[in-house]
């Protein structure tokens, strides 16, 4: 839609009454989980959840609204341990036995007599579902995510951008700047080599910023970054238009901002709309009921209870005791709470009057709360994507369409921020995570100078294999999810475990190379087992 300018009276500036812009932004992240060393490893499963529940019905709603010629525009950041595994043939293999398994198990749950008439209604509907979704991964898209997320990209409908290289929690990396120059650049190789250009976006783990990293953002190559509203509203000098445009570092890195009504409105969890009473309860799995009968082929055998993706009840209310999943009533549901949040997006801009742009409401969440974490989010982005298409004086944008078409509005100095509890790291640093920093920091320094030394160092071509897979270690070990997870219920156990590993492997993989001492079976079963980022450069962690 073109911008209309309205002459003004006497004495007063030309208005601009463009629509105003909304920029929904995706963030599809998971940490890099293989096992090839277990036929089954029920952390796996966080993959193929989220593939099944999340990513597949994206691509779904995506695809259909293209297809009648949407006028949305959606950004959308793929991780690049999300990338990694999305292309790992291993784990495509074993997505496709989890299909299977989660099939078979339905099947039981049509078949249970113990069931009652509600139960077996959704469980008919879970098989139908399944089936659907499994036709589309194999015959639509040929098992290849990554295919279909790049023609949506070329067809100008999504623009990807991506996050640091293992999600790793920058602020609490700075004190070894290799760290986080080593994050942003191995990640802007890695979809360079995806998806054949760079990124002109970057989505901070965590929402994690700190005074000047827009520095090594800068000379990563990376135009934009999205902050907390607060890393913006507290900024100086403080925005005249507070969140609602774009604004430059004095590292020519543009900022945006996340408008904090549209986060509420979802994130909340006293009023956002996904604990409507009508939606899915999400904690309530008859995987947690531990009948080894119904269990039986679809967890490991050494797992007695654990999740399995269908639920049958509803969020009903603050009570443990909750009624009947109703499908139909909570798809009418979504699309109602998709028509609210449009209005109440219209209504945020026409409180907003600027001059000479107009205003922007970017909207980033977690792809994965779209389907996984809430069952109906699918329903309510295609609903919202409907409903922007009947809005015309809101249009849909992607971040480097908006600073195209209308760049920045000022310069700022943002302050130290991220989302999560409290906004100020705190999710990721507490008493109980202390010590993993201590030994990350440690690693990074260390690592530096293995670097820098290997020029004179002999078996250059094996040193360099040791130093790549010791880098691939040390990247994992700095994955936010590992310290976002412990000491909390649900992987905490798991995630600890991983991050030892990690570090582990990196102490392994280092003191090889000053004493060679490592056989080459073991080189390569280290290789086999993370496998991400086979064109690592070296350089980058010097």
């Amino acid at each position: 839609m073109k911008n209309k300018v309205k002459q003004g009276t006497r004495g007063r500036r030309a208005r601009v009454t463009a629509p105003g812009h909304f920029a929904l932004l995706l963030h599809a992240h998971l940490p890099f989980v293989r096992h090839p060393e277990h036929p089954r490893q029920l952390e796996e499963h966080w993959l193929f959840e989220a593939v099944t529940d999340a990513y597949l019905p994206l691509l779904g709603l995506l695809r259909e609204a293209a297809e009648r010629e949407s006028r949305f525009r959606l950004t959308l950041s793929l991780s690049p341990t999300l990338l990694c595994m999305l292309a790992d043939p291993l784990l495509a293999g074993r997505y496709l036995d989890y299909l299977d398994r989660l099939d078979r198990l339905v099947e039981r749950l049509t078949r249970d007599s113990r069931s009652d008439p509600e139960r077996h209604s959704l469980a008919r509907f879970y098989r139908r579902r399944l089936e659907r979704l499994r036709a589309f991964y194999l015959d639509e898209l040929s098992s290849d995510l990554i295919a279909a997320f790049a023609a949506l990209a070329a067809s100008g409908m999504v623009e990807l951008m991506t996050t640091a290289a293992t999600h790793g929690y920058l602020p609490l990396l700075r004190s070894r700047p290799m760290a986080v120059r080593a994050q942003l650049r191995v990640a802007r190789d890695h979809f360079r080599a995806t998806f054949g250009h760079a990124p002109n976006g970057l989505w901070l783990p965590e929402c994690g910023y700190y005074p000047d990293l827009e520095h090594e953002v800068a000379q990563a190559g990376y135009r934009y970054i999205v902050l907390d509203a607060h890393g913006l509203q507290q900024a100086s000098p403080r925005p005249r238009h507070g969140v609602y445009a774009p604004l430059t570092t004095e590292a020519a890195v543009a900022v945006f901002g996340r408008d904090p009504d549209s986060a509420r409105e979802i994130w909340c969890p006293s009023t956002g709309y996904p604990g409507h009473s009508l939606y899915r309860e999400y904690h309530q799995d008859p995987g947690y009921e531990g009948d080894p009968d119904l269990l039986a082929d679809f967890l490991p055998p050494w797992v007695g209870a654990a999740p399995t993706g269908l639920k049958f009840h509803r969020v009903t209310g603050r009570t443990d005791s909750k009624a009947p999943y109703e499908p139909a009533a909570a798809r009418s549901q979504a699309e109602r709470d998709a028509r609210r949040f449009v209005t109440a997006r219209r209504r945020r801009f026409g409180s907003l009057s600027f001059a000479t742009r107009p205003p922007l409401i970017v909207a980033p969440y977690d792809a994965e709360l779209f389907g996984h974490w809430w069952f109906e989010g699918p329903i309510f982005l295609d609903g919202l994507i409907r409903c922007l298409d009947r809005a015309r004086d809101v249009q849909p944008v992607t971040l480097s369409e908006h600073l195209c078409l209308h760049g920045t509005a000022g310069k700022i100095h943002p302050t130290t921020s991220s989302w999560g509890e409290h906004g100020y790291n705190g999710t990721w640093l507490r008493p109980d995570t202390g010590w993993v920093y201590l030994h990350l920091h440690q690693a990074a320094g260390e690592f530096k100078g293995l670097v820098n030394e290997r020029e004179r160092m002999p078996e250059q071509d094996r040193t360099s294999r040791l130093l790549r897979q010791a880098a691939r270690s040390l990247l994992l070990a700095q994955s936010s999810d590992w310290t976002f997870h412990l000491g909390r219920e649900g992987g905490s156990a798991y995630c600890e475990s991983r991050l030892r590993d990690q570090l582990a492997r990196f102490r392994l993989l280092t003191g090889a190379v000053r004493n060679g001492r490592m056989r080459d079976e073991q080189l390569s079963a280290l290789e086999g087992m993370d496998n991400l980022f086979p064109d690592l450069d070296l350089r980058h962690f010097g």
